[in-house]
Formats: C-alpha cells, sequence, structure tokens
C-alpha cells in the first residue's frame, strides 16, 4: 500500500510540474505573440514613410540644392528649369555614378565592411546573432568574445544609417533602433539592385572633417577623382589599390584611422583591407604585397596665391544663397535647439539637404550683364595709391563698379558685384553688400514724388535756384554752412525761377532741396524707410535735407535698395518686398520657406506717371544729365536718373525700362576722390552700360514685345509756360507737361515772361 502512495504521489508531482511547464509555455506563447504584435505595430509605424525617406533613385538629388528658374515654353506656359546644382563650398559631398568609381575602391569597401554583401539579402544573420550575444556576454562579464566587439551591420544597414541620419538622441531605445535598421535593410534589398545599394552607400558614407562621399576623398587626399577613367582624361593616374584601400579604412572610425592625423593607426587599418581583398579574390598575391608596402601619401593642400580662383557661381547665386540661408536661420526647419542652430548649421543644411529653390533669376539678363561687366570698357580703371591711416602698408587700389536688375514685382533678376572674371564665390557683391552714398539719385526717391502726391509741386512749379542757405546760415539741427548751401554740381546759380522739370532734367540741387522742405524730412525718412524698406538710413544722423534730398547719408545706400526704390515709377506707384527666390523644398517636396512678399501703394498711379515722365527728360531733353544715350527712336522707351557725390566719389545711375528697372554704381572700394574723372569727356559709363544691356536683352521680340508706358486716365497732357511754368498765354514759349486730372483746373495763367510770382 505505502508503494502505490509513493507513487501516486510522485505521479502527481510529475503531472503537476508538467502542468507548471505547460502554462508557462502557454504564457510565453502568449508573451511572445504580444511581443511579436506590439513589434509588428511598431516596425509598420516606425517604417511608414520609407518608400520616400529610402528613395534611393532620388537620393542623389536629396543631397544636392538645385536652383531653378522660370521659363516659358513654346505654348506659352510656364515652367520650371534648372539654373545651377549647387556644391558646398568646401566640396565636401560629389555625387559620383557607380560605374565611375574604381572597381577597386568598390572592392575595397566590400572586403573590410561587408564580404558578404553580393550574397546576402540585406542583414547578415549570423554576425547579428553573434554580435548580440557578445553584447550580453560583455554585460555580464566584461569580456568581449574573440577579444573585441563584433560589428554586425551590412552595407545595407550603414546606408540606412547615413540617409535617416538616427542617432541616440532621438529618444528611441538602442534595440528598437537596431530592428528598425534590420527591416529596413530587408526592404532597401528587396527593391533595389546591389549596384544601386552600393552607389548610394559610396556617395553618402562619411570621411574626415565634411568630406562625404568616394568622390571628394579621393580628392582631397590624393588630388585624384574617384573614377580610373576621370583620372586618366585629366593625364593623372588611376588611384592604386593602397590608395583604395586608404579610402575604405577611414569609414569605420574617421577620427582613429584618419590618415591626415593618425598615420600609424590608419596604415594597420589599410593594410587589413589590402589583406582581406587578398583573401577575398579581389587582388592577387603580388598586387597585394605591392600595395602593402607602398607608403602613404598624402595630396598636400596648397594655396597659390597668385592662382585665380575657380569660381561656380554667378553674382545672382551668392545673394540668393545669403537670402536663403538668413531666412533658413529665422525659420529653423527642423525645430533644433536654439544652441544647435546657427548661421553654420543653417548653411550646412541649405547645401546637404537636396533643397529645390525657386529663384527669380532671368538667365539671359544675367549672362549679358556679366560679359558687359566682364569686359569693363564703360568704366575707365583710374589707379591710385592709397594709405589706410592705420598703420598698414599703402597699396594700389583702382576703381571699381556694380550693377543689378529688378522687375516691377520686386524680383532680382541679375546682378553683378564687380569688374573683370569672377574669381570667388560667395565673396563681396558690392550691389548688395556695399552701402555707399547715392547723390542726386535721392532726390528721386522721397522729395519729388512726396512733393507732387501732396500737391506741393507739379510738372512745371517754379522755385528759385539760389542757396537755400547762405554762409553762417544754420540748418534746424544746428550745421552752420560756411559756403552757400547748397552748391550745384555746375558751381553757379542763375537765381531765377526754374520748373521743376528742368530741376529734375539737370539735377539741380538747389531746387530739390526747395522741394524737401516743402515735405518735411520726417515725413521723407519715413517714407524712404517704413514705405520703400530702405535699411541704411540712420535716424540720429539722417534727418536731415542733405542726405533725404542729395544723398549725403550717414552710410548710405546699397545699389539693390536704391532700384527698389524706383520701381515705383515703372508699376504705377508700387512698391514690393525685394527677393530672390519665392519658394524652398526639401529634397521631398514639401515647401520649407515661402518669401514673406508683400506689395503696398507707395504713391499714386498718377504720381508715379508724371515722376516717368520727369525723369524721361534725363535721357532724351537737351540739358538732360544723361542726354544722347537714347535717340528719340531707338528701342525701348526708357528713363533715368544721374547721380554723382562729392569729388566724383561714386557716380549713379537709375534706370528704367517697363521690363527692369536697374542700379549702377562706379567709384572707389575706400570711397576716395575720382579726380581723374571727368564727365565731360566720356559718356556716362552706369548708363552706357545699362543701354546695351537693355538693348541686347530686349532686342528678343519674342519674350520681349515692345512695350511702353500707358498714361493713366487720371494724368492730362497740358501746356506750360517754359519761362514761368503757368499755363501759357499768348506769345509764351512752351512745352508740354504732365498734371494729375484733379488740379489741372487750378494751374494759374502766366501773367507775363519773368515774373516770379
Amino acid at each position: 500500500m505505502r508503494k502505490k502512495k509513493k507513487q501516486s504521489t510522485a505521479k502527481r508531482i510529475w503531472f503537476g510540474f508538467l502542468r507548471f511547464i505547460a502554462v508557462c509555455m502557454c504564457l510565453g506563447i502568449i508573451a511572445v505573440s504580444i511581443a511579436s504584435v506590439l513589434l509588428s505595430m511598431y516596425v509598420v509605424k516606425a517604417t511608414a514613410n520609407d518608400d520616400t525617406l529610402l528613395d534611393l533613385e532620388n537620393i542623389a538629388q536629396s543631397y544636392t540644392s538645385i536652383i531653378y528658374y522660370k521659363s516659358t515654353n513654346a505654348e506659352g506656359q510656364d515652367e520650371w528649369l534648372e539654373y545651377q546644382t549647387l556644391d558646398s563650398p568646401d566640396e565636401n559631398r560629389i555625387w559620383k555614378d557607380l560605374d565611375d568609381i574604381s572597381v577597386n575602391l568598390q572592392n575595397a569597401y566590400i572586403a573590410i565592411e561587408d564580404q558578404d554583401f553580393r550574397e546576402h539579402k540585406g542583414v547578415n544573420f549570423k554576425r547579428t546573432v553573434f554580435a548580440a550575444i557578445n553584447e550580453i556576454v560583455h554585460e555580464v562579464t566584461g569580456v568581449w568574445l574573440r577579444g573585441s566587439k563584433q560589428g554586425a551591420s551590412t552595407i545595407n544597414q550603414q546606408l540606412v544609417k547615413n540617409i535617416t541620419d538616427e542617432s541616440a538622441s532621438d529618444g528611441t531605445a538602442g534595440y528598437l533602433r537596431k530592428i528598425r535598421e534590420i527591416f529596413r535593410a530587408l526592404s532597401l534589398d528587396a527593391r533595389y539592385s546591389k549596384d544601386m545599394i552600393l552607389e548610394a552607400y559610396l556617395n553618402t558614407l562619411g570621411l574626415t572633417g565634411n568630406i562625404g562621399g568616394v568622390e571628394a576623398g579621393a580628392l582631397r587626399y590624393f588630388d585624384k577623382h574617384a573614377g580610373d577613367e576621370d583620372n586618366i582624361a585629366e593625364g593623372k593616374e588611376p588611384l592604386t589599390i593602397a590608395e583604395c584601400a586608404t579610402i575604405a579604412a577611414i569609414t569605420k572610425n574617421p577620427t582613429t584611422y584618419s590618415p591626415i592625423t593618425n598615420p600609424e593607426d590608419h596604415l594597420v587599418r589599410r593594410n587589413k583591407v589590402i589583406s582581406n581583398m587578398y583573401e577575398q579574390g579581389y587582388i592577387t598575391e603580388e598586387q597585394r604585397d605591392e600595395a602593402l608596402a607602398a607608403p602613404l601619401v598624402l595630396a598636400e593642400k596648397t594655396t597659390d596665391e597668385n592662382a585665380a580662383k575657380q569660381t561656380n557661381n554667378s553674382y545672382f547665386t551668392d545673394a540668393l544663397i545669403d537670402e536663403v540661408i538668413t531666412d533658413l536661420l529665422a525659420e529653423n526647419p527642423d525645430n533644433l535647439p536654439e544652441e544647435e542652430w546657427d548661421r553654420k548649421a543653417a548653411e550646412n543644411y541649405f547645401y546637404t539637404k537636396g533643397l529645390k529653390i525657386y529663384s527669380t533669376v532671368v538667365p539671359e539678363l544675367q549672362a549679358e550683364m556679366e560679359d558687359v561687366f566682364n569686359r569693363a570698357e564703360y568704366w575707365p580703371a583710374y589707379e591710385i595709391e592709397y594709405d589706410p591711416g592705420d598703420g598698414s602698408e599703402p597699396y594700389m587700389t583702382r576703381t571699381n563698379a556694380s550693377g543689378v536688375s529688378i522687375n516691377y514685382k520686386g524680383e532680382l533678376c541679375a546682378v553683378v558685384g564687380g569688374l573683370g572674371a569672377k574669381t570667388a564665390d560667395r565673396t563681396l557683391n558690392r550691389a548688395i553688400d556695399s552701402v555707399r552714398q547715392v547723390g542726386s539719385t535721392m532726390k528721386g526717391v522721397a522729395a519729388y514724388p512726396l512733393a507732387i502726391e501732396y500737391g506741393w509741386a507739379d510738372y512745371s512749379m517754379t522755385y528759385i535756384d539760389a542757396p537755400v542757405y547762405e554762409a553762417g546760415d544754420m540748418d534746424d539741427n544746428g550745421t552752420v554752412y560756411k559756403d552757400p548751401w547748397p552748391s550745384n554740381y555746375s558751381g553757379t546759380y542763375t537765381r531765377q525761377p526754374v520748373t521743376v522739370y528742368e530741376a529734375i532734367k539737370q539735377s539741380l540741387n538747389t531746387i530739390a532741396v526747395r522741394v524737401g522742405q516743402s515735405v518735411g524730412v520726417d515725413e521723407m525718412y519715413s517714407f524712404a524707410t517704413e514705405t520703400l524698406g530702405i535699411t541704411t538710413l540712420d535716424p540720429e544722423y539722417d534727418k536731415n535735407l542733405a542726405p533725404l534730398v542729395l544723398g549725403s547719408m550717414h552710410y548710405g545706400m546699397t545699389a539693390y535698395e536704391l532700384a527698389g526704390a524706383y520701381m515705383m515709377y515703372g508699376n504705377g506707384g508700387q512698391f514690393t518686398t525685394l527677393h530672390s527666390y519665392t519658394t524652398v523644398e526639401d529634397f521631398r517636396g514639401n515647401v520649407i520657406l515661402k518669401k514673406d512678399i508683400t506689395t503696398v501703394q507707395a504713391i499714386s498711379e498718377d504720381t508715379a506717371y508724371i515722376m516717368n515722365r520727369l525723369l524721361k527728360g534725363v535721357l532724351y531733353d537737351s540739358g538732360g544729365t544723361a542726354r544722347g544715350l537714347m535717340a528719340d527712336d531707338a528701342g525701348m522707351e526708357s528713363v533715368g536718373k544721374t547721380g554723382t557725390t562729392n569729388d566724383n566719389k561714386d557716380i549713379w545711375y537709375v534706370g528704367l525700362t517697363p521690363y527692369y528697372c536697374s542700379a549702377f554704381w562706379f567709384g572707389y572700394d575706400e570711397s576716395l576722390p575720382m579726380s581723374s574723372y571727368n564727365p565731360g569727356r566720356i559718356k556716362h559709363p552706369g548708363a552706357s552700360a545699362w543701354r546695351e544691356i537693355m538693348d541686347t536683352v530686349q532686342a528678343d521680340e519674342t519674350k520681349y514685345p515692345y512695350k511702353e508706358w500707358t498714361m493713366p486716365d487720371s494724368v492730362v497732357k497740358d501746356s506750360f509756360c517754359t519761362v514761368t511754368g503757368d499755363k501759357p498765354a499768348a506769345g509764351c514759349p512752351t512745352a508740354t507737361g504732365y498734371y494729375k486730372a484733379s488740379e489741372v483746373d487750378e494751374r494759374t495763367t502766366c501773367p507775363g515772361h519773368g515774373s516770379t510770382e
């Protein structure tokens, strides 16, 4: 009986144990099932955008920013065409097709990074499992199996890291990132050929410093291309096996294996690459021995101060880059922490995120302007010695020039920042960066338009051509004028009444100052800064007649903003925010920047047209400061204004056609007097260059059909007496003027020649 009881008890214990095991197994199965479901849900969610994110067909574009311009096709439809592909200023990434990459370089990477690349399906599960066990053993015992940490990432997995740029900083647990990476690597292998995956990898991998991709690496380390044929075409030897191994050796740890800063550690790694290539059958024993014996010889990075530097960008591209980077800095598209987002970070984002930038450039106008400025035949080259006066050595300097053209939507269409061939990217762009006094062109910015707008002046109203301040007088700010002020360019005064028409045509300072007085300095300053968006006026020094009427500002203006101020005379009195682009998209097509563009009615349409007609006299009528430049029947109708500062330090011209508004500057960068400049001996340089540029570009009648400004119904033509400016009486010498329809009936009739009332 006892034996039976013992057997029964043992049996119950055994069955209980089995039941426990079964329950545990069921619970385990349930737990694994739940975990599998959760993991599947995570993977589905985490890889939801992978079709776009891991699109290898477009990845080359995703690393290269491109500028587009708007064109009209044969059907009259607008389309965006490529203007320029942008390289980083440090050339840190240059895309290279796989067919143009040395086979030895391809094999070097496969040999050291992923010897089973051609066989596996994106993940090496054997290595992955061993790497996981190795991590666990090290965590428990502090010892690595086989003496070191073993990597398991395939080229597919490394490419996923390069593209997604994911790290521990994104808050995802390490094992979840690894799982996500494995599924993405498998997906890549299913979607793309091995060649496409290898090409993307070789172009996205990181090397030392800011160098990315094998082409940039080959150029930096050996002054060779990554492709054998490219080197042969340039008279260079192809990359050697040792050189290919050097490039491949860096990727695992660019700091530890840098051939520049750690050559000894690098050579150990390089020789490991060479040995792997031999063991895997990529090179012969003889090639291996030769490569192992090869010394590490890197290309020296030298600078020839006398050599012309290669430039890729036009001045327009330079201006666009600076504007977009500034706007990126303000927008912070990735919402990075403030301490991580500075101008350098925004610049890196600009060059490496595959941006699509929709610009305002007009390529034919930009090319023509560059050609005229490269020839530099309109601008005399006055060379003098300049002593900075700060203890540094005197140097020879010569005159320079700049020009800019916008359209009547505020779009920057063309810009050149200096004479001669452009020799560097993102260098001084005088048209946009240099702030200079603008002389008499300032008269058309605020004084005359506001006086006409408010009814304090009209086309033929007269003012006395005499000093406003006599010797010893003071202005409102307490400035004592030791000489009569202002002086005219001729140095003389007629002390007779002169019409606004004649005053603008001859650019008389006295009349302009009197007109400015009628408007008031506060009104002119507010209009220039708030309505026309001029950013360089100084509220402490420039609220005065001399700066606001004659252009002798504390700092000055740029040619770009000066052209913007005159825009209102070509488009019915409107001012639109100046800009070089409209939108910027990332490589997926998402808009990340949209330019904030506003249009305001700066002056009325009738005032704008009257000013336009007044500026026409500068070019076409006898006595105009640019007379002779335009024949009465020559090309497209144009208007303009000249400007000169004291001692001929700055020579300006602003010219308008129905398509473009342009501003041109000439002078020394150091703001020195041009004592050799004599306007009586040469035609105005800026105006002459402007005429050639506009005549050449606008000669294409398919793009630029003849156009002229239309007189609005609110303006009427009327005669005036050229002596008094009033409505002419019998026998008066007459001319035709333009007046507001609402004011024409208020005009008085000439009482007789010589009257000053």
